[in-house]
């Protein structure tokens, strides 16, 4: 059981440090290089971004926030303690994936769909307000993913 948790411990931490990595590049190096193109190219790099990540980055928030679980869950139930720092993490992770689809989805869904329909005027009003978002959602996840660390690093 025990290097049942290992195995645990390097997934959990894997799919979280990619996790946070790609957000983070996102944040700090993609679409500050989006802002730096002529609109119209940064308006379909910006649309296709959207439609491919809006698509396969919620199974990556879910498995995440699901490894951490069984974290919480397999440490409690194997040593009979609750692990605060990984039931923390736990706890930010669905924060973030609430403030994910209450603030960022909607956004994302529209700049995906302008693809398909005339953006509006002040298009770049809403990349920036999305962009904004995202960095709380980074410094967010950053936080969940240091507290894993610790976590597991503390065998609490």
């Amino acid at each position: 059981m025990v290097q049942m948790m290992e195995v645990l411990n390097v997934i959990a931490i894997i799919a979280a440090g990619l996790m946070v990595g790609n957000e983070l590049a996102i944040a700090v190096f993609v679409h500050p290089a989006l802002d730096r193109l002529p609109d119209d190219v940064h308006l379909s790099a910006a649309s296709a971004l959207a439609r491919v990540l809006g698509k396969y980055m919620p199974f990556w928030y879910v498995l995440v926030f699901l490894l951490t679980l069984a974290e919480v869950l397999l440490r409690w139930y194997l040593w009979g303690r609750w692990p605060v720092w990984i039931a923390v993490s736990a706890v930010l992770w669905v924060l973030a994936i609430v403030y994910t689809v209450a603030t960022l989805v909607p956004i994302n869904n529209r700049i995906a769909s302008w693809a398909e329909t005339t953006p509006p005027a002040d298009w770049k009003t809403f990349r920036n307000r999305w962009d904004l978002l995202h960095r709380w959602r980074v410094a967010l996840l950053t936080v969940a993913f240091g507290f894993l660390i610790v976590g597991v690093i503390s065998k609490q």
